[in-house]
């Protein structure tokens, strides 16, 4: 007897471990008990941009992205927030050396001029973003991206508003990442479908704050998006995982609280 309710709690743990995580979508809010549940990785991830780890999926799914407010320079009025029309699925993992970053976009017209390079000069692309802020009373924070040819570029903010984004830029995180397309890029002709990207930063990338987290740590972050697509009838969408009160991606006052699960 002993023997069978032994399997069968062993069947029930296995059951609710291949569960995919319920998704964390809006209303976002800044909120500390509703924060971000960043999972450990329980095993290696390829940065292939292939998410097939089983690791990715039982991460948390982060969705509803918001389109926050803006000035309509036609109506001479601001906007009101409203739900993005391509979606974004988006996750976050991480374990000793790294933290781990992923993201599904929907997108229709794959839009990017930036090459396949770091740091190199860009221009108006599909763009995904993640933006990480660990201390609500140091003003440091980084910005970490990635666009659909695989180009990447990465910043660390000794303090908002103090220079031009190029003084930032001398930074570099070590991170590594990865594009898969669903569709060709850069031909508005056609319909695309999306693409998916994947990303690691090492823990050494925040050394001004010490890298590494604790468990139970808390952090600000910010995932953000630029869709530029001649099926949006604005043709550009400027979406966001946050409850931001404008369309200004470096208010993290507004950024939610990711926590660190042991």
């Amino acid at each position: 007897m002993r023997t069978v309710i032994a399997a069968l709690m062993l069947l029930a743990v296995t059951a609710a471990l291949a569960q995919p995580a319920a998704d964390w979508s809006g209303p976002f809010t800044t909120d500390r008990q509703r924060a971000y549940p960043c999972l450990r990785a329980d095993g290696p991830i390829a940065i292939d941009g292939k998410l097939d780890e089983a690791a990715w999926s039982r991460a948390t799914v982060i969705s509803g992205f918001i389109v926050p407010p803006r000035m309509d320079s036609v109506a001479q009025k601001m906007t009101e927030a409203k739900p993005a029309a391509s979606a974004t699925r988006a996750r976050l993992l991480w374990d000793d050396e790294y933290l781990y970053f992923a993201a599904e976009l929907d997108d229709l017209d794959l839009y990017c001029v930036t090459p396949d390079k770091h740091d190199a000069g860009f221009g108006a692309d599909d763009i995904i973003e993640l933006f990480v802020k660990p201390s609500d009373t140091l003003p440091y924070y980084w910005e970490l991206h990635v666009v659909p040819s695989g180009g990447t570029r990465d910043y660390f903010y000794a303090r908002r508003y103090a220079g031009a984004d190029t003084r930032w830029l001398k930074y570099d995180s070590g991170l590594r990442a990865r594009v898969s397309l669903q569709g060709t890029l850069d031909d508005w002709t056609d319909r695309d479908t999306g693409w998916t990207a994947e990303m690691r930063i090492p823990w050494s990338a925040f050394a001004q704050m010490g890298g590494k987290p604790r468990s139970g740590d808390l952090w600000r972050f910010l995932v953000s998006r630029y869709d530029y697509s001649v099926h949006l009838s604005e043709g550009c969408e400027l979406s966001a995982a946050a409850p931001l009160p404008i369309q200004a991606y470096h208010l993290f006052e507004h950024y939610p609280y990711l926590r660190f699960v042991p």
